[in-house]
C-alpha cells in the first residue's frame, strides 16, 4: 500500500496538473485562465459595406492575396463559391456549380489554399471530397481536368470536416464524431490517419459518443507558417494551441468564470443526439491565425437571447503563444471573418448577410 500511494504521489508531481472539474463530462488540467480584464487594450470598429449585390447567403469567407472567396449557401443558386477582388471590390466570377458531377459539389463548409498558395482547396462535407484547382485558372471555367480529387470518405471514420494542409504532403483534420481525439494528421500519400489527443483534458464517458463530440467540437485553423494547429471550442470556451507534430503547447479558458454547457438532457440521452435548450450557450464561432497573432470570435450568448448566438461583436486578439493581446468590439455582430494586412482591414459576414468591412486602426 505504501508503494502505491509513493507511485501516485510521485506520477502527480511528474504530471504537475491540477485538475479541475469543468462540466460532469471533462476535467481540465490547470491552464492559462483569462477574462475581460485581462486585455489592456480594447478597440472599436466600425464596418462599412463591401459588396453585397450579388451574395445570396454568404456564410464562409477566405482570402489569397487580393481575392476573396465567399461560400454561399443559398438554395436558390447553383454557384457555391463566389469571388471577388479586394483591390476594386469587384465581382469576379464563381468556382464550382452545385451538383452530382465530377466536377460539382453539394455543399461546401471549408476552403484552404496549398502551402505554396497555387491551389484552392474546396471541402464537400456531404461527399466528403477535398478537391483543388489552380489559383490562375479563370474564374467560371469548370474544366474537370483541372481539379485534384482527395476522397476522405472513411467508414471507420465518419464525419470527417475541417482540412487543412500542414505541407505539402500532410494535412489535418477533424471529425464531427469524435472528441477524445481533438484533430487527426494525415499523410496525402498513404492515407494514415493518426490522431492527436490533449493531455491537459480527462473525458468521462457518461453520454454516447455522438453527443459528446458535439458538446466538445471545435473550429479549428492554422497559423500562416503552418506551424500552429489552433482549436477553439463551440460549446466549451477553450482555445487549444498545438505544433504541427500534434504538441499541445497552450491551453487558454476564458473568458467567463464557470463556464457550462446546458442542454437538455433527458432528450439527448434518449435521442442518441445532442438536443439544445433556451439555455444552451455558444462559446467560439471562428478562429483565425497569421503569422503573430489568433483571432478568436467569441459568443458567450445562450439560445434564447434576442440576438441570435452564432453571431458576436466581440473579437479577441491573442498572441501565438497565448497571450492576451486586445479585444475588439464591432458595432455589428458577425458570423466569419478574415484579416487581411495588407489592406488592414477585416473582412466579415454580418448578421445581415452581407459582407462587410472594418479598417484596422
Amino acid at each position: 500500500m505504501k508503494h502505491i500511494f509513493l507511485f501516485l504521489c510521485l506520477s502527480f508531481i511528474l504530471t504537475g496538473c491540477n485538475w479541475v472539474k469543468e462540466t460532469d463530462f471533462v476535467d481540465i488540467c490547470e491552464s492559462n485562465r483569462f477574462n475581460d480584464s485581462s486585455f489592456e487594450k480594447i478597440i472599436s470598429l466600425t464596418a462599412r459595406t463591401f459588396n453585397d449585390s450579388i451574395i445570396s447567403n454568404p456564410v464562409g469567407l477566405e482570402l489569397n492575396d487580393s481575392v476573396l472567396w465567399v461560400i454561399d449557401a443559398a438554395y436558390s443558386s447553383d454557384t457555391l463559391v463566389r469571388c471577388y477582388s479586394i483591390k476594386n471590390r469587384k465581382y469576379l466570377g464563381y468556382s464550382f456549380l452545385r451538383g452530382e458531377g465530377p466536377s460539382e459539389l453539394l455543399s461546401v463548409s471549408d476552403m484552404d489554399f496549398s502551402p505554396d498558395m497555387s491551389h484552392y482547396w474546396t471541402f464537400d462535407v456531404t461527399k466528403q471530397i477535398w478537391m483543388g484547382r489552380s489559383c490562375l485558372g479563370r474564374f467560371n471555367a469548370m474544366d474537370e481536368n483541372n481539379s485534384t480529387r482527395i476522397n476522405l470518405r472513411d467508414t471507420a471514420l465518419l464525419g470527417i470536416t475541417h482540412p487543412k494542409w500542414l505541407d505539402s504532403h500532410r494535412f489535418v483534420f477533424t471529425s464531427l464524431f469524435r472528441c477524445k481525439e481533438r484533430f487527426f494528421i494525415c499523410d496525402s500519400s498513404t492515407m494514415v490517419k493518426n490522431p492527436v489527443f490533449n493531455p491537459s483534458l480527462k473525458f468521462k464517458d457518461e453520454l454516447e459518443t455522438p453527443i459528446m463530440a458535439d458538446i466538445f467540437s471545435s473550429h479549428l485553423c492554422l497559423d500562416d507558417a503552418r506551424s500552429r494547429v489552433i482549436l477553439a471550442g463551440r460549446y466549451l470556451d477553450i482555445i487549444e494551441i498545438y505544433d504541427s507534430n500534434g504538441k499541445l503547447l497552450h491551453l487558454l479558458k476564458g473568458p467567463k468564470e464557470g463556464f457550462h454547457f446546458k442542454f437538455d438532457y433527458e432528450r439527448s440521452k434518449s435521442n442518441g443526439v445532442l438536443v439544445k435548450s433556451p439555455d444552451s450557450e455558444r462559446a467560439y464561432l471562428q478562429v483565425r491565425a497569421n503569422e503573430n497573432h489568433i483571432y478568436a470570435l467569441y459568443s458567450g450568448k445562450k439560445k434564447s437571447d434576442k440576438e441570435h448566438y452564432s453571431y458576436s461583436k466581440c473579437l479577441y486578439v491573442f498572441s501565438l503563444d497565448g497571450e492576451c493581446e486586445l479585444k475588439y468590439i464591432l458595432d455589428r455582430p458577425i458570423l466569419d471573418f478574415v484579416v487581411d494586412y495588407q489592406t488592414q482591414c477585416i473582412y466579415a459576414i454580418s448578421i445581415d448577410a452581407e459582407i462587410v468591412c472594418f479598417e484596422l486602426p
